[in-house]
């Protein structure tokens, strides 16, 4: 369950903040109703991600609540401070997106994502070097949340009834210069994410161990991910530009692969954020 949680709530976050960056980056007109519902399902994935958290802590089942651990992680660890800027966050995201604001709730949604950082290895870290870690870990979630907000998007662009071709080419043109950087940030701060949670000395005690095999796992999916999106750029788009046939079924498939991608990359940082790297 704790899993399950971790899972819920990074994709609900990332979708938070990646759908109004997008939104913004293309000049479209966001859906309210949508960002209502993941701004509210942020604030109840949180208080499922804490009685998951006390129950993991304890051994105990998830029902009924342990209460009484959920109100020391609340009162005596970091946690608490973590959920009540990420509660504010998702409020002043409600507000803005019944408010009609689509694009500004990306600030408050940023903030929410932020958040993750502290849940994880790099709120565990500390002095300077849990102040880069932590820095490279937000620049990740903002940079992965970019990325998994655009396949969203596209990916219900192409799956419309009767697609309108032109308007995707022009999306995945303008997404071009931004999924370029999001794909550089990812592997730069992955770089130093992985230094800071196991440590130069430490790499060689990856091989074998669970923690290990997961990360590789991570990171041949993560390589899936960036072969099916170089093909996207550039053999799909400029067919789909040329209105070469079958190029939007081609391109459904690729987005439909890559965001499967996605969902398993989500899948495996819930899981190696419960592990201990070296154990």
């Amino acid at each position: 369950m704790l899993l399950l949680a971790r899972f819920g709530l990074m994709a609900d976050l990332a979708l938070l903040m990646g759908l109004p960056l997008f939104w913004w980056a293309m000049g479209m007109a966001g859906q309210r109703a949508l960002l209502v519902a993941l701004a509210l399902g942020g604030m109840a994935l949180s208080a499922l991600w804490l009685l998951a958290s006390a129950a993991s802590m304890t051994g105990t089942p998830l029902l009924p609540p342990d209460w009484a651990t959920a109100e020391i992680l609340l009162t005596m660890t970091p946690i608490g401070l973590v959920l009540v800027v990420r509660g504010v966050a998702l409020l002043a995201a409600l507000v803005l997106a019944v408010a009609g604001q689509d694009r500004w709730v990306l600030i408050p949604a940023a903030v929410a994502a932020a958040t993750i950082a502290w849940t994880g290895h790099a709120g565990a870290t500390e002095d300077v070097a849990g102040s880069v870690h932590r820095a490279a870990d937000v620049a990740h979630i903002w940079a992965a949340s970019g990325w998994i907000g655009a396949l969203a998007a596209l990916l219900h662009a192409v799956t419309a009834r009767r697609p309108n071709i032109d308007r995707v080419a022009v999306m995945l043109a303008k997404f071009s210069l931004l999924g370029t950087l999001f794909v550089a940030t990812l592997v730069m701060t992955g770089v130093v994410n992985s230094l800071m949670i196991v440590g130069v000395a430490d790499l060689p005690a990856l091989v074998g161990s669970r923690y290990g095999w997961l990360l590789g796992a991570k990171l041949a999916v993560f390589g899936a991910m960036l072969g099916l999106a170089a093909l996207n750029r550039w053999r799909l788009t400029p067919a789909l530009e040329r209105g070469a046939e079958g190029a939007i079924a081609a391109l459904r498939l690729s987005l439909l692969l890559e965001t499967g991608a996605a969902i398993g990359i989500l899948v495996l940082v819930a899981w190696l954020g419960t592990l201990d790297p070296l154990a």
